[in-house]
């Protein structure tokens, strides 16, 4: 789940969905291939992959500074051991990253990741959009980045209860300064029992508006029906105007009719921890449309691992045999309507 997500999956089973390949390893222990992020829920494992490449000064990292504060308030002791260890940023990339133990390229994904949906917003923001939807919000932090949310913007952060309290929680105590730091609506809503359009309903949100889904990390811990009723509830409230961005886990590394690198000890290490991937998606273009079709939506860009590299990480080279990504996720922008751009690469 991303960097950013705390979904409680079983909240989102529904019936008649494909049965899900259970990975070969015993939930709640660790094992040799499974350590990826068991030490640590999800969300704070994301939190520290986001600023891995920042802390340790590589080209084209991203740019969100928050992740780091938030990092250092949920973590403190690795705050002292980064602190007393120059090293240890190094290290802990070393660790995860270990072509036996960890996945390689994992730190990338997550740094490229951010960087692309940051883009997304600050395009739409250039096209006049005024609204901001992130779903299942976690820890995401672009809602407190100034550069982008100007006065005239309006975010809203969707999340369950719990959540959207412990978010509220750290905000308060992290980024004091509203002026500095200006605030989301927070939302606090189980899309389990509430539909999308019920939790925004009570916001100020404004249907007849362009707005931008923000949807990072979270599909594939959703079940299919679950995606997909999220993808066509997004597009029922979306005015003509509007886009969608998300990442979505490869349909053929799911199913195991390919083994891509890396894939079988993401999928250990997330079933471990109680989090298994539970849907995928076919992603060639043809296949892509007919799954957002019914939202309304058009496939606007797809991205693949090895555009993703050559677009945000290009001093980067691809190597099948160990890819400076994950290469198994792939990206999807959707437009919804008329006067959208067209062939945007949403880059500065």
């Amino acid at each position: 789940m991303s960097d950013q997500k705390v979904v409680d999956q079983q909240t989102f089973q529904a019936s008649h969905t494909e049965q899900v390949p259970a990975p070969p390893c015993k939930r709640n222990s660790p094992t040799r291939k499974g350590l990826l992020t068991f030490f640590w829920p999800t969300n704070f494992a994301m939190l520290v992959f986001r600023t891995v490449n920042q802390d340790l000064g590589s080209p084209n990292a991203n740019e969100d500074y928050i992740a780091r504060k938030f990092r250092d308030r949920l973590m403190p002791i690795r705050a002292v051991t980064a602190k007393l260890l120059p090293n240890s940023g190094k290290r802990f990339q070393k660790f995860v990253e270990h072509p036996t133990r960890g996945t390689p390229g994992v730190c990338n994904f997550v740094d490229a990741r951010t960087t692309w949906f940051d883009s997304g917003v600050r395009q739409a923001l250039a096209d006049g959009i005024k609204q901001v939807v992130i779903i299942a919000a976690g820890y995401d932090t672009r809602s407190y980045r100034r550069e982008l949310h100007p006065d005239d913007v309006q975010y809203f952060e969707i999340d369950l209860p719990k959540a959207s309290q412990r978010k509220k929680k750290l905000v308060q105590q992290t980024l004091p300064d509203l002026i500095k730091y200006p605030r989301p609506d927070f939302i606090a809503a189980d899309l389990s029992i509430s539909s999308l359009r019920e939790a925004l309903g009570h916001s100020s949100f404004n249907p007849a508006l362009p707005v931008i889904f923000l949807v990072e990390g979270l599909l594939y811990y959703l079940t299919e029906a679950a995606s997909a009723g999220l993808i066509r509830d997004a597009g029922v409230l979306a005015a003509p105007g509007s886009f969608m961005m998300f990442d979505f886990l490869h349909h053929s590394a799911w199913n195991g009719s390919k083994r891509p690198a890396g894939y079988a000890r993401t999928a250990q290490a997330v079933a471990a921890k109680g989090e298994p991937f539970l849907s995928a998606l076919d992603p060639s273009p043809g296949a892509l449309q007919r799954y957002i079709a019914p939202g309304g939506w058009d496939l606007s860009m797809l991205l693949s691992p090895r555009d993703m590299v050559a677009s945000i990480l290009p001093h980067l080279t691809w190597q099948d045999s160990v890819p400076p990504t994950l290469a198994f996720y792939s990206f999807a922008l959707c437009q919804k309507g008329d006067g959208v751009r067209q062939g945007s690469k949403f880059q500065d």
